[in-house]
């Protein structure tokens, strides 16, 4: 189906200077202010008349002028090192975007998931024009102008077929896309500015194949998008990150334009310094508590720090000390093989890989930096140099430069984010646990069914895992994305199919809060011990506390004290996904784990009740035994549940080790006995650990 929302009228430069060109140019020559410094004699020609001379004056000005100063330079361009770049921007050219081969012209309202997963988000992606930025790469590489060429075309293409105005004019206009939706949403509005058209305006603007007519076409949608979003501004009724995005492009088209008469600065100003507080926590940590979003959120507002600080604006005080925090935390989170857990409604980002994120669209970099194609590494490197701290250019270099942190275990209560590992080096080990506390009130639209979670990362390569975030509910694949959410794709314990936190009567709020127990390291043992509320809202409560202990030699305890009031039957099930990799059942809750990189592992499942266990890999019915690295692609992994059926108590301990080391266990209600294979033995007993070393207590 093609639709035209606007008049679709022609304006390409082969049917001359029309109507519609003429009056959008006019409409951009008045609200000029010709006393800034460069548009003297655009002024002047403006004053008598001479419109197409005026036109030609304002794009020399934009091709020449030294300010204001932008985040990088087109000449910086220059130093990507990178040998793909050049046969993607040539995709672009053919029109092959985000896979999708289109049969000539780019098809401003196709999906080509209609017939499957019917996912708007291929469209809002096609919306966000990230795929100019191969072009304006290949550009500064090369100088060949067929790069600036296509830019323009699509840019005046995408402005014919999705004008601002119906949706500027009409409240109700966007109502009529319900699939695959439409081009003004705030958020593909905002995106659009900060990840391409300004970055391309830098990396194209000195090209001679970018004419008068261009510059006025560039200019008058670059109007429109900043007067939208001046107009519609979602102020929390939606996913904070909306919002940040929103508030920044518009600063930016506020500092990077004080040709254009308008408020963009003044209000983008306010807004972005008010919303840089509000989003994230004392600890640094973004409100959605997810590591892409807080990625987004903390790109953005470093962005609009830089921008303000290369053009002398002054910024809050409290800006710089947030977005290191902030910067903190992303460190803190990065696994010794340099990936990014996937918390709530996330993707596995590599620091060492070309792009950090793997996504076939709606994925990450979303935000432009002329030297690296990695966003999360440039990101580190930009804070390096913001701050000066070793440990961000540690990162940025893989290890090369600078020095590891100094910490190695992070707490975050107020988030419900805890993070223990054994050093910084690859073949380090690492493991967290988390039961994620949103602002009371926050909506819970990235957020998932995971209390209780443990992400295991052993020698430098996971072992249990996250399994991402898949799809959205903007498909019509509801059920995937409701698997992807719940406590099944994730290692935790899942409660007669009630989804943790819900309450009655509350939609997209989680009242799930959790209380941190212990975070401890010592010489025998580190541990977090945590309990939560999300199964408590029922007609018979159940309570869930989880301990997760990391022994010598990498041995690993889990330990499920599942109480309550024992009222009725219940349907509980302990979840454990594996990364990539081979999972055998050898029998009386006896398990080995075969890792990716051929490592052999002991997976021993106990309990105080009768259990069964049950194995997917890549099922889909039931659905089970998925991981998604990146949006909208999914590969099997194996799965195990461990399954109880009865009243509470019941207990279950959990043991990963390496093969050959030796372990014995035994699992009773008030007591769990783990006794290593140098004779010491641990008690977990109901609310403290006991060490007995040679038979006495420690």
């Amino acid at each position: 189906m093609s639709f035209c929302p606007g008049s679709c009228k022609k304006w390409s430069g082969n049917e001359g200077k029309g109507d519609l060109y003429m009056e959008r140019m006019k409409e951009l020559l008045d609200r000029l202010d010709y006393t800034v410094s460069g548009l003297e004699k655009a002024g002047n020609l403006y004053e008598i008349g001479d419109f197409d001379g005026c036109m030609e004056a304002v794009a020399e000005h934009f091709r020449t002028r030294t300010t204001p100063t932008y985040l990088f330079d087109a000449g910086e361009m220059t130093g990507l090192k990178d040998d793909q770049i050049l046969a993607e921007a040539e995709e672009v050219i053919n029109h092959k975007i985000y896979g999708w081969q289109f049969p000539g012209e780019i098809q401003w309202s196709f999906n080509p998931t209609e017939d499957t997963s019917r996912d708007n988000e291929w469209s809002w992606s096609l919306f966000r024009h990230i795929y100019w930025q191969p072009l304006a790469r290949a550009y500064a590489l090369t100088g060949d102008e067929k790069y600036t060429k296509e830019f323009l075309h699509q840019m005046k293409e995408f402005g014919r077929y999705w004008p601002a105005k119906p949706f500027m004019e009409d409240e109700t206009f966007e109502t009529k896309f319900k699939f695959p939706g439409h081009a003004w949403r705030t958020i593909e509005t905002a995106m659009r500015v900060y990840t391409s058209w300004l970055p391309c305006m830098e990396a194209f603007r000195r090209s001679s194949a970018w004419n008068a007519e261009d510059w006025a076409w560039f200019l008058v949608q670059l109007c429109d998008h900043a007067d939208f979003l001046m107009n519609h501004y979602s102020n929390h009724n939606r996913s904070s990150n909306w919002l940040t995005m929103e508030s920044g492009a518009l600063l930016e088209c506020g500092i990077m334009f004080p040709e254009i008469r308008s408020d963009w600065k003044s209000m983008g100003y306010r807004r972005v310094m008010h919303e840089l507080k509000y989003s994230f926590d004392n600890d640094g940590i973004h409100m959605e508590r997810t590591p892409i979003y807080h990625m987004v959120a903390a790109g953005v507002y470093l962005q609009c720090v830089r921008l303000c600080r290369l053009n002398n604006i002054p910024v809050a005080p409290y800006a710089v000390p947030t977005l290191e925090k902030a910067a903190r935390f992303l460190l803190s989170l990065v696994k010794p093989d340099f990936s990014t857990p996937m918390i709530g409604d996330a993707d596995r980002d590599d620091l060492l890989d070309r792009r950090c994120d793997t996504s076939l669209y709606e994925g990450m970099n979303l935000t432009f930096d002329p030297k690296d194609l990695n966003e999360m590494r440039a990101y580190f490197r930009t804070m390096y140099e913001l701050t000066g701290e070793e440990d961000f250019l540690w990162l940025a270099t893989g290890r090369k430069e600078g020095k590891a942190p100094e910490q190695r275990n992070y707490k975050y209560t107020d988030a419900g984010i805890y993070v223990m590992r054994t050093g910084w080096e690859e073949n380090d080990s690492y493991f967290h646990v988390h039961g994620i506390q949103l602002e009371r009130g926050e909506r819970s639209t990235h957020s998932h069914n995971d209390t209780g979670h443990v992400d295991l990362h052993i020698k430098g390569e996971d072992i249990l895992t996250d399994s991402g975030r898949y799809i959205y509910n903007s498909s019509c694949w509801k059920d995937r994305r409701h698997y992807f959410l719940s406590a099944k794709a994730h290692n935790t314990l899942y409660v007669d199919d009630h989804e943790m936190g819900t309450v009655p009567g509350v939609t997209r709020v989680r009242g799930v809060r959790t209380y941190c127990h212990a975070f401890e390291e010592n010489e025998n043992y580190q541990m977090i011990d945590i309990s939560h509320n999300g199964y408590v809202y029922r007609e018979d409560p159940i309570y869930h506390r989880r301990r997760v202990l990391h022994l010598a030699q990498d041995v690993y305890v889990i330990d499920d004290q599942v109480t309550g009031l024992g009222l009725s039957e219940h349907d509980l099930r302990l979840y454990f996904n594996f990364a990539f990799g081979h999972l055998t059942d050898k029998g009386g809750g006896n398990f080995s784990y075969e890792s990716q990189k051929g490592r052999q592992y002991d997976f021993i499942s106990e309990a105080t009740s009768p259990v069964e266990y049950e194995i997917l890999e890549g099922s889909e019915e039931p659905i089970g035994g998925w991981i998604s690295y990146g949006y909208a692609w999914k590969k099997p992994i194996p799965q195990l549940a461990v399954k109880a059926k009865g009243p509470v108590p019941i207990r279950f301990l959990t043991v990963i080790k390496p093969e050959g080391v030796q372990v014995e266990t035994k699992t009773e209600l008030g007591t769990v006995t783990v006794k290593l294979e140098d004779g010491t033995e641990l008690l977990l007993e109901e609310d403290k650990v006991v060490v007995k070393e040679g038979g006495k207590r420690a």
